[in-house]
Formats: structure tokens, sequence, C-alpha cells
């Protein structure tokens, strides 16, 4: 649907939804203009764009990268990946494309192929694990900080592999009939494990306590015709939905805790924002924008929903499978056709605010 490169392929079917719980959209944001500029913030401190950067105070202050405004993020991941390589710390070869992965503060896991790949980000070792024939195919990978493991979703079973050795475990109390090649999704966050299955139609969410189902939160009314690909949860307990009706993809944002849509995140042309990513920074995301057939781009989605458009690899094939970020925004890593990228994200914008903060603290 909509764009070339979309999750969901063109013959995904789109699922009625049956659901007696009305929308309730608290607002809607449609972006025509290429970047976001001069915005002011409640606090008072002015969002610029990427040629001037302007922050009013009176006294030195001690920040942190969560709550620096949106454009400093802005500046960091165009100048981490500018194509020049000067904050790459490894690039890994793969024998096929990669899109399922996911990171821990330490350590990367992917698919690639049949096998599983356990990459430490400190040493670059490589642990590889041959997925059996008996198992499903993989649909999904996410990290759980509370199990300090990764999650692993097949076809029809929920696993989940430590750090220290590479050995999938089946979790029996989370099993699924195949149901043919309908792709399956996965979000966790803290005790939530969210899984999508059904293009949306069977949204489940259990708790990781003991993986007891704990509701099936749902935002729409029924009848709604609409297609939910992949979902991502941040630490705010906002869900971000990728979700398509008729050939337009756009990106829901729904509160968790009252199943109820505050936002949906959508242009007034022809282009799709699709493939939601938690960068685990005071609620921002990243996404990829899409005109089909005509060209493939990216942004960040502010916690208000703001859209600011990336200028990544800009003399370079900047087409991106996927990124992640780790939960302490430590490591950065890029998901190319065939390779994993992984750079430390950059920190030369802050001389930018000298005389204005003290940089001291300010940690990347």
């Amino acid at each position: 649907m909509g764009c070339k490169h979309s999750s969901s392929p063109p013959e995904s079917p789109i699922k009625p939804v049956q659901n007696g719980g009305p929308i309730v959209l608290k607002s809607k944001i449609s972006i025509q203009r290429a970047q976001i500029i001069d915005h002011q913030t409640s606090n008072g401190i002015k969002s610029l764009s990427s040629s001037a950067l302007s922050i009013s105070a009176k006294k030195k202050t001690c920040l942190s990268l969560s709550s620096l405004p949106l454009p400093f993020t802005v500046l960091c991941l165009e100048k981490t990946l500018d194509g020049h390589d000067h904050y790459l710390m490894k690039r890994f070869q793969l024998d096929t494309p990669c899109f399922l992965l996911d990171v821990s503060r330490t350590h990367i896991l992917l698919v690639d192929g049949r096998q599983l790949r356990l990459i430490n980000m400190e040493t670059k070792d490589i642990e590889t694990c041959i997925i059996p024939l008996n198992c499903g195919d993989i649909q999904d990978i996410s990290w759980s900080s509370k199990l300090n493991a990764f999650l692993i979703l097949t076809t029809d079973q929920l696993y989940k592999t430590g750090t220290k050795q590479l050995q999938p475990i089946p979790i029996p109390q989370i099993q699924f009939i195949i149901e043919g090649p309908r792709k399956s999704y996965m979000a966790v966050d803290g005790d939530d494990l969210i899984i999508n299955r059904c293009f949306g139609s069977d949204i489940r969410r259990y708790s990781l306590a003991n993986f007891s189902l704990v509701q099936s939160p749902y935002a729409y009314a029924a009848g709604e015709n609409l297609s939910i690909t992949n979902i991502r949860l941040n630490s705010n307990k906002i869900l971000a939905l990728a979700v398509s009706i008729n050939t337009k993809q756009m990106i829901d944002l729904v509160q968790l805790k009252t199943n109820k849509l505050i936002r949906r995140i959508s242009f007034d042309s022809n282009e799709n924002i699709l493939y939601p990513i938690n960068l685990h920074n005071n609620g921002q995301w990243f996404a990829k924008t899409c005109i089909p057939c005509v060209n493939i781009g990216h942004c960040l989605i502010s916690s208000e929903g703001q859209i600011t458009r990336l200028t990544l690899f800009p003399d370079q094939d900047n087409f991106i499978r996927s990124i992640c970020m780790s939960p302490d925004n430590r490591w950065l890593i890029v998901s190319r056709q065939h390779s994993i990228e992984l750079y430390q994200p950059c920190s030369s914008f802050l001389p930018l605010m000298k005389d204005l903060v003290d940089v001291s603290s300010i940690s990347l």
C-alpha cells in the first residue's frame, strides 16, 4: 500500500475493525512545509532551523539530551549520518537484507536470512545461531529491559534470549495458530508487551511479569477500514501505529492507558509517513516519508506531533531499511541493504552553546 518499501505489501488485506470504542481524536497534524522554523515552546525556548540556534537563558543551566529541544537532535543525527563516516564505529556485512533488529545498551540482535546474529557493540564480536527448521518465520524483535532479554516473535510463538548466550527459549504462555502469510508486529516497554496480528484486527496487550493477557487495546470505532502494521511503544506509554487507509499511510499516536487516539500524523499531499521508531528521547520518533514511486525521506516527530525533515547521507544513496537508538542514546544503529552500521552519535554542536549554558554537564 502506498510506498513500495512499506512493510505492508500491496496485496495486504484491509481489515474492517470490529470494536465498539469510538475514536477520540484530539488533534490532527497535517504538515505542508518542508521544515519547522521558529517554533515557540512552552518553556520560552525557540526551536530554529539548523542554520541558527537561539537559547534564552539568563543564567547557566545544566541540560541533558532528553531536555534539549527538537532541532538539537536533528543536528546531531544529520551530523552523525552526513556520509563522511566520522562517527562510524563499525560496518558489519550481512548475507541478506536486514530489517528485523533491535538494540539494548550493549548488544544488537538481528535476523540475517535463517540466522540470528548477536553483536556486542563494545567488542564488536558476533555470535550466530541457526534458526531451527521447526521454528516459525521471525516476525519482529524487541529488547525488554524488564526481562533483560531480547524477545523474538515468530508466526506461532514468542521466544526470549539473553545477551550472555544466544539461545532462544520459547515462552509457552504466548502461542498462536499460524494463519497463512500474515505479518505480526510487536512493541515493548516496561511491563507492557503489545502484539499486533492480522493487520490490526487482533491487537493484544500482555504483562511481562507473568505473560498474562491484560487487555486488547483499541482506539478505533467498529467498521473502520484500516490496516495497521508496525507498532512501537515509548516510556510515556504512547503507542505509535503505522496505519493505512486505502493507499494513504500515516502514523497514529494512541495513549495506552486510555486507549484514545491523541494525534494523527499525516501529510495533506500524496506523501506518506510510516515506520515509527522510538528514539528513547523525550517522546521523539524517527519515521520514513515516501511519495510512491518518487522518493523516500526521513523525519523526526516530536511528542507534540511536529514533523521536522532530516537530510541524511546527502551525497550518497541514503536508503535506510531501519534505524535503532540504544536506550541510553549512546549507540545509533543503521540498517542498510546488506550491512549494519554502528555509530556513536556526535556532540559537535555543543560549542554552538558557548556562553549560553554550562556544557560540562550535557550528556550525549
